[in-house]
């Protein structure tokens, strides 16, 4: 039955291009549901994938073709467990990138099949609270009222599908605790994005002329559309001198970009969005109740 389930899948993608491997598709098919119904199977399948497998061996290795033939039950369910093994890894991987934007869990840093640039940063890891009080003096974005008594730091990037689908959260909690929560938002580069830099550098260049939340919000809603020429139209659309915003971002001289984004790394940001609340930390546009739980631990402190 093993070699049946794990023979199935793989014809039945050879079947696409070849009428034989059709013929084995069927023959798994047939083995599998009968040996399910507790019946026989009389395909043969099983023998014969055996007989080319050992027969293939034996060129090489008598020795190991022996030990295969007489082992095979034992060595099909291994392998078939480490393909039943291998999707479910894959499947969890989708479901976190579909999520996160990311393979991994939320705090959890690593390889990422689906981002090949992802992955553990060699730069060595400080915690985000011993990197954040030397830039808040800094004036970055704020989201929310600047008095607020919890500042929840936010690493985003606006060519990010994930941090778009993060803002109503965001408004939704800045409007619920009416003054207590904002939110500092720091650029994090995605080098394999189009226009992530770009944009953050355009949305600071807005801040000069202190429009960045209009911005900041046009940005998301024409993400599929970043390109030089949307950021002058933008300029546009929320009346920015657009001189002096297109001189700022032919300059792009603004360092705070790339060093939001290299806090980012150091603090073990696994993909955008992560929001930091206090020590803890939230990768991607979870629910609002995921919030409320920490803020209101952080604000009871």
């Amino acid at each position: 039955m093993a070699l049946c389930l794990l023979a199935l899948p793989i014809f039945a993608i050879m079947g696409i291009f070849s009428v034989k491997n059709r013929k084995l598709t069927k023959d798994s098919l047939d083995c599998l549901f009968k040996t399910v119904t507790l019946r026989k199977c009389t395909s043969g399948l099983d023998d014969r994938i055996k007989a080319d497998i050992t027969g293939t061996f034996m060129k090489y290795s008598p020795r190991l073709a022996r030990f295969t033939y007489k082992n095979y039950k034992i060595l099909s369910w291994v392998v078939i467990i480490l393909f039943i093994w291998s999707a479910y890894g894959s499947a969890i991987g989708l479901y976190n990138y579909s999520q996160y934007g990311n393979c991994n869990p939320p705090d959890e840093v690593g390889f990422c099949m689906f981002d090949p640039g992802t992955g553990v940063s060699e730069i060595e890891t400080i915690p985000l609270s011993e990197q954040v009080p030397a830039r808040f003096e800094n004036n970055d974005p704020i989201l929310g009222p600047k008095d607020a008594e919890l500042t929840i730091i936010q690493f985003g990037a606006f060519s990010c599908p994930f941090t778009k689908k993060a803002e109503p959260i965001v408004k939704e909690v800045i409007d619920y605790y009416e003054g207590k929560v904002n939110f500092q938002f720091k650029t994090f580069l995605i080098p394999w994005h189009n226009q992530s830099r770009e944009a953050s550098l355009a949305s600071n260049c807005a801040f000069e002329q202190n429009k960045y939340h209009e911005y900041h919000k046009q940005l998301f809603t024409y993400q599929k559309f970043l390109g030089n020429e949307t950021y002058k139209q933008i300029a546009k659309n929320i009346g920015l001198n657009e001189t002096q915003f297109w001189n700022c971002f032919s300059l792009q001289n603004y360092t705070e970009v790339d060093e939001d984004s290299l806090m980012g790394r150091k603090a073990g940001v696994p993909g955008t969005p992560t929001f930091f609340i206090g020590d803890k930390k939230i990768v991607g546009p979870k629910p609002f109740k995921t919030f409320k739980k920490l803020i209101n631990k952080e604000l009871k402190k």
